[in-house]
C-alpha cells in the first residue's frame, strides 16, 4: 500500500491517492498536512481511511485547536462513491482525545485498486503545504516544538501583565500608564525602534505618548506585540489596520486584513475598500473590489456609492476597471 498528498494549485484541496492491495492494513493513515483555519490558527491534520467497518476520519494532530468547513470526497477514477459535507468543526474534529468525524458508508470492502479521498477546504479555511512530519517521533518533536512555542508565547504575556523589570511607560487616553520594555517594543516594529535609537524624546523620558487611541486598542496592540495576536479583533480590527500601518507592522495588518475579510457585506465593502486602500492591506482591497464587482447591479443605484463616487475618484477608477475586466 503507498498513499501520496497532493496540493492543489489553489491551496484550498488537498487529495490523497491510496495505491492498495489485499494486505493492508484495516487502518491507515496519510501523511500530515498543515491547514491554516478561519481564526489563522495554524494546525497539524492528517486523513485516515478505516475498511472494517468502513468510515473516513480528519485527525487533528497537533497542539493547536482548529475550526474547518469544507468536504471530503472519496472516488475511483472512474466512481465517486460519496461526498460528504461537514460544517464548522471543533471538538468533535478529533481534537484533544474526542472522537473522529465519522462517514459511515455501506462499501465495507477496498480491495486492490487505486482509490482517492479529496478534502476540500471552504475559504477563509486553507491548506498550507504538506507537512515533513516522515513517523511519529517526529511527530512528538514537532508537537514538543509547538508546546515550547505556546509557553515562550504564555511567559511574554506574563511579562508584559505583571510589568516585571520594564523600562518604558505607554500613556493612554485617560491618563493610566501601561509599563513596557523597549527592547520587546523595538524589535517589533521598525518605528519604535527607530525612535528609541535615535535622538526622540522617547529615549531621555521613558514614555510614549499614544493618547490618540483608546486604551482597550493600545491594550489589543501590546498583545499583538508581545504574543504575536490580538484578543479583541472583533472589536478593534479597524483601528488595529491604522496602528499596523502607523508602526510598520505589517503581520498586525495582514490579520486584522483576514479578519474584516470575513465581515465583508454589501453595506460595509466600499468602507473596507477605502481602508485596504488608505493602509494598504491588499488582500483586503481585493476582497472588496470582488464583492463589488459580484454586487455591480444591486450597488449602482444606491445614494452611498455614487457618494463614494465623488469622493473616492482614484479608487472608483480601479472600481471600473475591475468591473469591465470581469
Amino acid at each position: 500500500m503507498q498513499g501520496d498528498l497532493s496540493v492543489g494549485e489553489n491551496k484550498s484541496s488537498i487529495t490523497w491517492k491510496i495505491n492498495t492491495n489485499y494486505t493492508l492494513p484495516d487502518t491507515f493513515s496519510s501523511k500530515t498536512l498543515i491547514v491554516c483555519d478561519r481564526s489563522n490558527n495554524h494546525g497539524i491534520c492528517r486523513l485516515g481511511l478505516t475498511r472494517y467497518p468502513f468510515e473516513i476520519t480528519l485527525e487533528n494532530v497537533g497542539n493547536t485547536d482548529i475550526s474547518l468547513r469544507g468536504e471530503i470526497q472519496f472516488y475511483k477514477e472512474q466512481s465517486t462513491f460519496f461526498t460528504a459535507k461537514f460544517g464548522w468543526t471543533n471538538s468533535h474534529l478529533y481534537i484533544r482525545n474526542s472522537k473522529p468525524l465519522k462517514w459511515p458508508s455501506a462499501y465495507q470492502h477496498v480491495g486492490y485498486d487505486v482509490y482517492y479521498v479529496k478534502l476540500k477546504l471552504e475559504s477563509p479555511c486553507y491548506i498550507i503545504d504538506q507537512d515533513c512530519v516522515k513517523d511519529d517521533n517526529a511527530a512528538k518533536t514537532k508537537d514538543t516544538a509547538r508546546k515550547e512555542t505556546s509557553n515562550i508565547t504564555t511567559d511574554l504575556e506574563k511579562l508584559l501583565t505583571e510589568s516585571k523589570y520594564s523600562d518604558v511607560e505607554i500613556i493612554c487616553s485617560d491618563g493610566e500608564i501601561l509599563k513596557c520594555h523597549r527592547l520587546i517594543l523595538s524589535a517589533r516594529s521598525p518605528v519604535l525602534e527607530a525612535m528609541f535609537s535615535n535622538d526622540f524624546k522617547e529615549v531621555s523620558s521613558g514614555q510614549i505618548k499614544l493618547d490618540y487611541f483608546d486604551i482597550e486598542v493600545v491594550k489589543d496592540l501590546l498583545s499583538y506585540i508581545y504574543t504575536g495576536m490580538p484578543k479583541h479583533l472583533e472589536d478593534n480590527a479597524e483601528i488595529l489596520l491604522q496602528a499596523g500601518e502607523q508602526f510598520q507592522m505589517e503581520a498586525l495588518k495582514e490579520i486584522c486584513g483576514k479578519h474584516l475579510i470575513k465581515k465583508l457585506t454589501k453595506d460595509n465593502v466600499l468602507e473596507y475598500l477605502a481602508l485596504g486602500d488608505k493602509y494598504r492591506q491588499q488582500d483586503l482591497k481585493e476582497a472588496s473590489l470582488e464583492m463589488i464587482v459580484k454586487n455591480a447591479k444591486d450597488m449602482k443605484e444606491d445614494t452611498k456609492f455614487h457618494e463614494f463616487a465623488i469622493n473616492n475618484p482614484e479608487l472608483m477608477v480601479e472600481v471600473f476597471r475591475a468591473i469591465v475586466s470581469k
